[in-house]
């Protein structure tokens, strides 16, 4: 025998076996496709809640208008200064008011030591508060009535 034929029917062993590796691979992906194809999967919620802020009264701030909805999608900050999520131009708002905080499916609302305080149900709050649906958030002249 030569050496050429030996090789090349090594060759051709080797091809078919990987040849046969590939396609059973194959064959095994389609059939958890085609096992797995009935069943319907739930989308993957990558929301943390449907929560948002109706505006209940504006005050003097122009950008806002009475009963629209801010979606809550995410942690929102409040305050006169440009960098917050919600900008009220408000004499009585500080630059960082307050902040209003999802977390297991929940909304809190933390007054960041304002000077003329965050209101929840007319009551004036200190550090962190659990927020329900239907409270009502007033800072400076706006008002927000929280939807969940």
């Amino acid at each position: 025998m030569n050496f050429s034929k030996v090789s090349t029917g090594i060759f051709g062993v080797i091809f078919i076996i990987v040849l046969y590796v590939i396609i059973y691979y194959a064959l095994k992906i389609m059939y958890k496709d085609i096992k797995g194809g009935s069943k319907r999967r739930k989308p993957i919620n990558h929301s943390r809640g449907n929560f948002g802020l109706e505006i209940l009264r504006c005050g003097v701030n122009a950008d806002l208008k009475e009963g629209s909805v801010i979606p809550v999608r995410m942690d929102i900050s409040i305050g006169r200064k440009d960098n917050n999520s919600i900008v009220l131009s408000d004499q009585h708002v500080s630059g960082n008011h307050a902040k209003i905080i999802v977390r297991n499916m929940g909304l809190i609302i933390e007054d960041l030591e304002s000077t003329n305080g965050t209101y929840v149900n007319g009551n004036k709050i200190r550090g962190k508060q659990k927020l329900s649906n239907k409270d009502e958030i007033r800072i400076g002249t706006s008002v927000f009535k929280v939807l969940s």
